[in-house]
């Protein structure tokens, strides 16, 4: 733990604006979240059956008490934005193997299955429509409903399942867990044309190690499209597919830690939990850079509803992105773009003035990194709505990027 904070700190570089801020701490431990658009954001808790909403982009919260009351929630999916799944259990309490499902976008819950499988809880819960979805036992096997849940089939795998994911398509993706020997472990990939009847292997990597050492458990798949998807794992494993899943490349990312959450908005951009932290590429995985996220914590999990508003989860509680993560760093000096606004400070317009760029777009942003208002291509900014402060202005030309400070009287 000590190694991991100073990777932290030593990794995360001192910036002017926060570009993940912390947004809801409570006496839960949350274990898994869930993005249902911008404005609506479920968070699923170990211990006391609660689930956790918010329907106002994180300002106010309200949570849901099921009737599991001695049971934790590991997983919670959505398929759409009404019909929702969430799964758990307990090794202490009074029910095991415990599922629940949502038909109003989390605002009640209503009990599927308890005390009916072995084991004490499921792990991992994946829908690919309302009615068709998998879950994953502790156990090892999945279990297969089309019937939204009236009723399970179970399908056997060699091995534990440490994820499910399926791609636009509805093809089926596990990946496994496999003990061969004293401390050795093979990780590997699974692909089902037909809900899961048949597998193929399409990544399989067998590892030795000692009290996790060495370990690259694959702990979390996330496609894209119906080409391109990505996978993260232990010791910083990272995998991409460009063909749709039938060959996987394998990178490592610096500092190579567990890495269990991630979440790509397109093909080149996405987000990855390293070093306790967020890491960001725009190239689809070539390179990486570091987020501010404040205050510092360990994030496990990520999820975004746009290329602008995201949420991540973190052993402090929920945090939140407005700007997709991008650095706004302040050049007024700088060369790169010859705009220049006025006047400054003001109490009612900003005007921008340009030379021959294009501009794409204008936004104003506070200090956190929360974007305020768009602008569109508009040089004349009406900021009167503004509280007094000190505001940016981010100019997005086809060429760079600019951001300015102003002051609001």
């Amino acid at each position: 733990m000590r190694l991991l904070f100073i990777l932290l700190t030593a990794s995360i570089p001192t910036l002017c604006y926060s570009q993940w801020n912390g947004i809801y701490y409570h006496g839960d431990q949350e274990n898994a979240i869930e993005v249902i658009d911008q404005n609506t954001f479920i968070a699923v808790t170990d211990g006391g059956g609660r689930i956790h909403r918010t329907t106002d982009g994180g300002q106010t919260w309200s949570f849901y008490q099921t009737e599991f009351t001695t049971s934790w929630f590991l997983d919670v999916q959505f398929p759409t934005n009404s019909v929702g799944y969430a799964c758990g259990g307990t090794a202490f309490g009074n029910h095991t193997n415990v599922i629940v499902k949502t038909v109003d976008a989390g605002q009640t819950w209503d009990s599927i299955t308890s005390n009916d499988f072995l084991g004490y809880s499921f792990k991992k819960i994946h829908f690919i429509n309302t009615d068709t979805g998998f879950v994953a036992q502790e156990t090892g096997d999945i279990l297969i409903t089309v019937d939204g849940g009236n009723n399970f089939n179970s399908i056997s795998t060699q091995g534990t399942v440490t994820d499910i994911a399926s791609k636009p398509n509805q093809e089926l993706f596990i990946s496994l867990k496999k003990f061969n020997s004293t401390n050795t472990y093979t990780y590997s990939i699974h692909k089902s044309t037909d809900l899961g009847s048949n597998w193929s292997t399409v990544y399989s990597d067998t590892m030795n190690g000692v009290n996790g050492l060495n370990h690259r458990e694959i702990n979390k798949l996330f496609f894209v499209n119906n080409t391109i998807g990505f996978a993260t794992g232990g010791n910083g494993l990272f995998l991409k597919t460009t063909d749709g899943g039938l060959t996987w490349t394998s990178t490592l990312i610096n500092p190579n830690t567990n890495l269990t959450g991630l979440y790509f908005t397109s093909p080149d951009v996405g987000y990855v939990n390293n070093a306790g932290g967020i890491y960001r590429t725009k190239d689809g995985g070539i390179s990486w850079t570091v987020q501010n996220v404040r205050p510092l914590t360990i994030i496990r999990q990520i999820k975004l509803a746009n290329d602008t508003i995201g949420y991540a989860l973190g052993d402090n509680g929920i945090y939140k992105t407005t700007n997709g993560g991008i650095v706004l760093s302040v050049n007024e000096n700088s060369n790169s773009s010859e705009f220049t606004i006025y006047p400054n400070p003001t109490n009612d317009k900003v005007f921008i003035t340009a030379d021959d760029e294009a501009i794409v777009s204008v936004a104003i942003y506070n200090q956190q990194g929360q974007k305020i208002m768009d602008f569109g291509t508009k040089k004349e900014l009406d900021v009167s709505f503004l509280s007094k402060g000190v505001y940016l202005i981010v100019i997005q030309t086809d060429k760079n990027q600019s951001t300015k400070r102003f002051v609001k009287e």
